[in-house]
Protein backbone atom coordinates (compact mmCIF):
# COMPACT_ATOMS: atom_id res chain seq x y z
CA UNK A 1 0.00 0.00 0.00
CA UNK A 2 1.59 3.20 -1.18
CA UNK A 3 1.19 6.55 0.62
CA UNK A 4 -0.93 5.13 3.41
CA UNK A 5 -2.61 7.93 5.37
CA UNK A 6 -3.97 7.06 8.80
CA UNK A 7 -6.67 9.33 10.19
CA UNK A 8 -6.94 9.83 13.98
CA UNK A 9 -10.22 10.63 15.76
CA UNK A 10 -9.81 11.81 19.36
CA UNK A 11 -12.28 11.60 22.23
CA UNK A 12 -11.67 14.89 24.03
CA UNK A 13 -13.58 13.62 27.09
CA UNK A 14 -10.94 10.95 27.71
CA UNK A 15 -7.72 11.67 29.63
CA UNK A 16 -5.66 9.57 27.12
CA UNK A 17 -2.72 8.86 29.44
CA UNK A 18 -0.62 5.92 28.25
CA UNK A 19 1.15 5.66 31.63
CA UNK A 20 -2.06 4.12 33.05
CA UNK A 21 -2.15 1.55 30.24
CA UNK A 22 -3.92 1.37 26.92
CA UNK A 23 -5.69 -1.49 25.16
CA UNK A 24 -5.70 -1.60 21.35
CA UNK A 25 -8.52 -3.41 19.52
CA UNK A 26 -10.07 -3.50 16.07
CA UNK A 27 -13.65 -2.44 15.37
CA UNK A 28 -14.75 -6.10 15.49
CA UNK A 29 -13.02 -6.64 18.86
CA UNK A 30 -9.79 -8.34 17.79
CA UNK A 31 -7.15 -7.63 20.45
CA UNK A 32 -3.96 -6.15 18.96
CA UNK A 33 -2.06 -5.35 22.14
CA UNK A 34 -1.77 -3.45 25.39
CA UNK A 35 0.93 -0.97 26.35
CA UNK A 36 1.96 1.90 28.59
CA UNK A 37 4.12 3.40 25.81
CA UNK A 38 2.69 5.65 23.08
CA UNK A 39 5.56 4.73 20.72
CA UNK A 40 4.80 1.04 21.04
CA UNK A 41 1.09 1.75 20.46
CA UNK A 42 1.97 3.62 17.27
CA UNK A 43 4.07 0.66 16.04
CA UNK A 44 1.25 -1.81 16.81
CA UNK A 45 -1.29 0.31 14.90
CA UNK A 46 0.97 1.01 11.89
CA UNK A 47 1.94 -2.66 11.64
CA UNK A 48 -1.71 -3.67 11.64
CA UNK A 49 -2.58 -1.26 8.81
CA UNK A 50 0.46 -2.31 6.76
CA UNK A 51 -0.19 -6.06 7.05
CA UNK A 52 -4.00 -6.42 6.83
CA UNK A 53 -5.64 -6.83 3.41
CA UNK A 54 -8.88 -5.20 4.57
CA UNK A 55 -8.04 -3.25 7.72
CA UNK A 56 -10.87 -2.03 9.90
CA UNK A 57 -10.79 0.93 12.31
CA UNK A 58 -8.63 0.48 15.41
CA UNK A 59 -9.70 1.80 18.82
CA UNK A 60 -7.46 2.68 21.76
CA UNK A 61 -8.99 2.45 25.24
CA UNK A 62 -7.47 3.84 28.43
CA UNK A 63 -7.65 2.90 32.10
CA UNK A 64 -9.72 -0.26 31.99
CA UNK A 65 -9.60 -2.82 34.77
CA UNK A 66 -8.61 -6.41 33.99
CA UNK A 67 -11.15 -7.81 31.53
CA UNK A 68 -12.55 -4.35 30.66
CA UNK A 69 -11.73 -2.04 27.75
CA UNK A 70 -11.72 1.21 29.70
CA UNK A 71 -12.60 4.56 28.13
CA UNK A 72 -12.38 5.05 24.37
CA UNK A 73 -9.63 7.59 23.62
CA UNK A 74 -8.72 7.28 19.93
CA UNK A 75 -9.87 5.69 16.71
CA UNK A 76 -7.46 5.21 13.84
CA UNK A 77 -8.60 4.39 10.32
CA UNK A 78 -7.31 4.64 6.79
CA UNK A 79 -8.20 7.97 5.21
CA UNK A 80 -10.32 7.65 2.10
Amino acid sequence: MKNMIIEKITNLDCFRDFSHGAKIKTESGRFLGATCDSGEAERIIKTYFKTEFFPEPVHVYFGGEIGQDGVWGYTFQLAE
